[in-house]
C-alpha cells in the first residue's frame, strides 16, 4: 500500500491486515454501503470504492480553521442519518485522524477514515472499485414516506406541505420527483441547510421559516399531501385532516411513548397508543397504513398513512 495510512477504529494497516479488501470487510461503514470519499474529483473518477459517493474536501492548510472549514465543507445534510456507520476515504497527505475525530464530534459513534493512495485502490479485486465520475448520495428521505410512497396521490393531484421540514430531505426527495413542495420550519439553520441540499439536487421547492404554534402562519391549502416527521404539537396534529383536499394524503410518523423508555423527547411530546387513528377516524379517512414500532435509532415511534375521503363517502 502507498501513502500514509491511517484509520480511526481499531483496524491497524500493517502486516497483521494482508490486504485491503480484509479491512473493507471488517469495516461498519462498508457493510453497511455508507461509503464518502473526499478526495478530489479527479481522482475519484479515475478510481475509488465501489458505492462510494464523492464530496471533495478543500485542502484545509492549517490547523487553527480545520474545524470551522470541516463543519462549512462537509454539512449534515449530504451524511446519511448519524446512527448509521460510515466509512470516509482521503487521500495518502489528508488529515485523516482529524476528520474522523471532526465527526464523531458531531455525535456519530460509528465513523471510519481510511486513508488510500491510487495505487491502493488500482490494486482491489474488481468487486471493490470503481471508475468515472461522482453519482450518487449518502443522504435519505424518511424511511416510512419512502416505504408508502406509492400510496400517495401523482404530482399533478396538488401541492404537498411539510410541517416542521427540518432540513428538508422528505421536501427535496419529493420535489425530486415532480411534486410541487412547501416546507415550514421555526429553525433558520435548517432551512440552510435544506436549500444547501436542494441546490445540490436542482430540486424547485419553497422553504419557509414559520412558527407551527401560531394557527395564521400554517397555509390552509388545500393540500393533496401533508407530510409531519419526527414533530408532535397536538394542536397542529388536529387541523392536518382539515389542510388536506378530498382524496388527499396525511403522511405522518412520530415519536411514541412505550413503558419504559426515558429517553428523547419528553413524554409529553410522544404520541399515545392509537393517538393518530383517533386524529384519522373512519368516517373521514381511509387508513392506508398504521404502525406503532421504532425508528431505525431504536426510538418508539409510530407511523400512518391516511387519504381523506370524498365528500360524498364521507356522509
Amino acid at each position: 500500500m502507498d501513502g500514509n495510512h491511517s484509520n480511526q477504529k481499531g483496524f491497524p494497516l500493517d502486516s497483521s491486515v494482508r490486504a485491503l479488501p480484509e479491512i473493507l470487510d471488517r469495516t461498519p461503514g462498508w457493510q453497511a454501503g455508507n461509503i464518502l470519499d473526499v478526495r478530489p474529483r479527479p481522482d475519484f473518477a479515475a478510481g475509488h470504492l465501489a458505492g462510494a459517493v464523492s464530496h471533495p474536501l478543500p485542502a484545509i492548510t492549517g490547523a487553527d480553521d480545520r474545524e470551522g472549514r470541516l463543519v462549512a465543507d462537509l454539512p449534515s445534510i449530504f451524511l446519511p442519518p448519524r446512527h448509521e456507520a460510515l466509512l470516509v476515504v482521503c487521500g495518502p497527505d489528508a488529515p485523516a485522524a482529524a476528520v474522523a475525530r471532526h465527526l464523531e464530534g458531531r455525535g456519530r459513534p460509528e465513523v471510519t477514515v481510511l486513508a488510500l493512495g491510487a495505487a491502493d485502490i488500482a490494486a482491489l479485486p474488481p468487486a471493490y472499485r470503481a471508475v468515472g465520475p461522482a453519482c450518487g448520495h449518502l443522504w435519505s428521505a424518511p424511511p416510512w414516506l419512502v416505504r408508502h410512497a406509492s400510496l400517495l396521490p401523482p404530482p399533478a393531484a396538488g401541492p404537498v406541505l411539510d410541517l416542521a421540514c427540518g432540513s428538508a430531505r422528505a421536501v427535496v426527495w419529493l420535489a425530486a420527483r415532480g411534486y410541487r413542495v412547501t416546507g415550514l420550519d421555526w429553525q433558520p439553520e435548517a432551512l440552510a441547510l435544506g436549500r444547501q441540499l436542494a441546490a445540490s439536487r436542482g430540486a424547485s421547492c419553497r422553504l419557509e421559516a414559520a412558527d407551527l404554534r401560531d394557527p395564521a402562519q400554517v397555509p390552509a391549502g388545500p393540500w393533496a399531501v401533508v407530510l409531519n416527521f419526527r414533530f408532535l404539537q397536538r394542536e397542529l396534529l388536529e387541523r392536518i385532516p382539515s389542510l388536506l383536499q378530498p382524496g388527499g394524503v396525511a403522511v405522518i410518523r412520530t415519536f411514541r411513548d412505550a413503558p419504559g423508555y426515558t429517553g428523547h423527547p419528553r413524554p409529553r411530546h410522544r404520541l399515545r397508543r392509537s393517538e393518530l387513528l383517533g386524529c384519522f377516524p373512519a368516517r373521514g379517512f381511509d387508513i392506508l397504513a398504521h404502525e406503532e414500532g421504532h425508528d431505525p435509532d431504536g426510538r418508539p415511534a409510530a407511523g400512518i398513512v391516511a387519504r381523506k375521503k370524498s365528500d360524498r363517502r364521507s356522509t
